[in-house]
């Protein structure tokens, strides 16, 4: 970047400060400080959105210049994680299964990055690890986007720190140190060890001078204590930035409480301005996100790029998961489709079998004199056969000869008592049938004569006459039937 803005969200302000880089030197194009409410940072994640937003529309800096944030320190956890892993990249795969329950936030709002790391016994690794909200880095995102910018990083303010550190004292890059920040709101603290960040506090900066140092000599050998146990190298250097009264004020009393050597960081010969627009040192966090957006500096933590890593594992995992399931799936499909074939194939050859039996049973039955059986199915298609000739040749005999029984059969259905209709005569010639009988009605005639019209035995149906019976009022009726052949 040739130009960048660094946003520090303190308990009190949001101060910002702008940075353009040109032939290889830092220049001061800007700086800005907007109040925060009573609550400060602390307050709701859309209340600091806006104020966030607020800050960067008011500041006046009409560069399009990318941002690089640092999130509040109340929305920053920092905890250890010590394992035997000495890459990265294999730490982080495991950070958010590993630290789910340490930090306050849900696994799948988690983002975490490695803040630090040091080497603790025989090939055992100890890594500051920082974790935030997904929701707290979108808030912010999305402030810094309605206002008109580009989110290119999101940091942490001990991050910030030690990086201006480094920067103003580039001989402190081995052994031991520690980075302390005091200002109206807040004390920030941090322990060194070879250029890594291995420890990371945050205290509320009230009271006097005295309860200052008082509170700084505790935590201070306190934080010691932790990171380093009994045998805590001490004397150390401190680094210590802030508002300069107060930071005087403790150079003076602080080493000679603890044994400490105190160095105030002035950061004055890291960037160049106007002679009228000098940069405070209540600034020094801002400064520090400024200037790592410009590359100057170590690796930081990075909660987008971290982020954006996460998922895009994440993206990966599940599709190498979907990978293998779809992978199993295909081969239990498979499996079970050949353990059908080979269930059908035995299903298959039991049928036939018992289609062999049942057709040998049928040919038994059917065919009692037949001794010698070879084959089932062609001696029962040649019996058929035979027999369907024998029918032939009768058919031939019998000729076209009217069948009696089924003309007699066909009436039957047809005249029946419950339609009334009584049959007096029945001739049956050739093919002809003639037939008189009474109805109860001429319709009843007109009804019968439609159904024995449909019959397909008959050629024709006719109506020779219909008359009403003597001393009746019933219809006699005269019917001829031509039969057809066959």
């Amino acid at each position: 970047m040739h130009s960048c803005i660094g946003i520090d969200i303190a308990p009190g302000a949001i101060r910002l400060v702008q940075l353009s880089q040109r032939f290889g030197k830092s220049f001061l194009l800007g700086t800005h400080t907007h109040a925060l409410a009573p609550q400060g940072a602390a307050g709701s994640a859309g209340d600091l959105g806006s104020a966030l937003e607020e800050a960067i529309r008011e500041s006046g800096f009409r560069v399009k210049a990318p941002v690089v944030l640092g999130l509040p320190h109340n929305q920053v956890f920092f905890c250890s994680y010590r394992t035997e892993l000495a890459k990265h990249d294999d730490v982080r795969r495991l950070l958010k299964f590993e630290l789910e329950d340490d930090v306050p936030v849900p696994f799948e709002d988690l983002i975490t990055d490695i803040c630090g790391h040091r080497s603790v016994g025989d090939l055992g690794h100890e890594y500051l690890i920082a974790a935030v909200s997904r929701g707290s880095v979108q808030t912010c995102t999305r402030a810094v986007s309605r206002a008109g910018r580009k989110c290119a990083a999101i940091s942490t303010d001990v991050c910030a720190l030690h990086n201006v550190a480094r920067l103003c004292s580039p001989g402190s890059g081995g052994g031991t140190l520690m980075t302390l920040h005091v200002d109206d709101s807040r004390m920030i603290l941090a322990v060194v060890l070879d250029g890594n960040i291995v420890s990371a506090r945050h205290l509320p900066s009230e009271g006097s001078a005295d309860a200052l140092k008082a509170t700084l000599v505790r935590e201070i050998e306190l934080t010691l204590h932790t990171v380093f146990g009994k045998r805590g190298p001490l004397p150390l250097t401190i680094h210590v930035s802030g508002p300069s009264e107060l930071v005087r004020g403790l150079s003076q009393k602080l080493p000679l409480a603890a044994g400490h050597e105190m160095h105030c960081v002035d950061f004055s010969s890291l960037v160049q301005g106007p002679a009228d627009h000098q940069l405070g040192p209540e600034y020094a966090v801002a400064l520090g996100l400024a200037l790592a957006g410009l590359g100057l500096g170590g690796e930081e933590v990075d909660f987008l790029n971290a982020d954006a890593s996460q998922v895009d594992q994440t993206v990966k995992s599940r599709t190498k998961r979907t990978a293998f399931i779809s992978a199993g799936l295909l081969i239990a499909l498979l499996a079970l489709w050949g353990l059908r074939m080979v269930k059908g194939l035995n299903v298959l050859e039991a049928e036939h079998a018992a289609v062999d039996a049942e057709t040998r049973a049928v040919f038994t039955e059917a065919f009692p004199d037949e001794t010698k059986i070879v084959n089932e199915f062609a001696q029962m298609t040649e019996r058929l056969d035979l027999l369907r000739k024998e029918h032939e040749m009768l058919t031939a005999v019998a000729g076209n000869r009217i069948r009696p029984l089924r003309i007699l059969n066909i009436l039957s259905e047809r005249l029946t008592s419950d339609k009334g209709m009584t049959l007096s005569s029945l001739t049956v010639a050739e093919q002809t049938v003639r037939l008189t009988g009474t109805g109860p009605s001429f319709e009843s005639v007109e009804q019968l004569l439609d159904e024995l019209r449909q019959v397909t035995d008959f050629r024709s149906v006719e109506l020779e006459d219909v008359v009403l019976s003597t001393g009746s009022d019933r219809p006699e009726f005269k019917l001829l039937l031509t039969v057809r052949a066959g």
